[in-house]
């Protein structure tokens, strides 16, 4: 897909999520960032120290994946200046990830100007779903202002 929306904030949030504190958890890439809808993509490569028991990525990091792609989405939607906090999230480990890539992808359900709701999947690169998620999440805007 192809980055759809406001090319300033889409920058800004390229910027912002291709480094650190993503960089701890192994960001490869954001794939897309859709500013008119609430949707991003970012890929995620595991490697071996992410791993628990022959090679499967423990669940800390999968769940650190969907989350901080729910929150791409949603500063993608209500601005690249807002934080994000999440307030509750639920994952559900379908399948196991192994060492390799993995795409995360997430969209905003609802927000108003300080509470938002949004979904996330965590697949492998062949499309199997390895996770789900959705959270609720406070937001407080212009928190990145320079």
């Amino acid at each position: 897909m192809k980055d759809l929306g406001n090319l300033d904030s889409i920058k800004k949030l390229r910027k912002m999520f291709s480094g650190y504190p993503q960089s701890t958890l192994g960001i490869d890439e954001v794939l897309y960032i859709d500013t008119q809808k609430g949707i991003a993509a970012a890929r995620y490569i595991a490697n071996e120290s992410m791993c628990h028991s022959g090679g499967i990525v423990q669940g800390g990091f999968i769940t650190g994946w969907i989350d901080a792609v729910m929150a791409l989405a949603c500063m993608s939607k209500c601005g690249a200046d807002v934080l994000v906090l999440t307030l509750e999230i639920k994952v559900n480990f379908l399948n196991s990830a192994t060492i390799g890539k993995n795409i995360s992808t997430a969209k905003v359900i609802k927000n108003t100007k300080s509470i938002a709701f949004i979904e996330g999947k965590l697949e492998n690169v062949e499309g199997k779903l390895i996770a789900n998620g959705t959270c609720t999440a406070k937001l407080k805007p212009n928190f990145y202002t320079n």
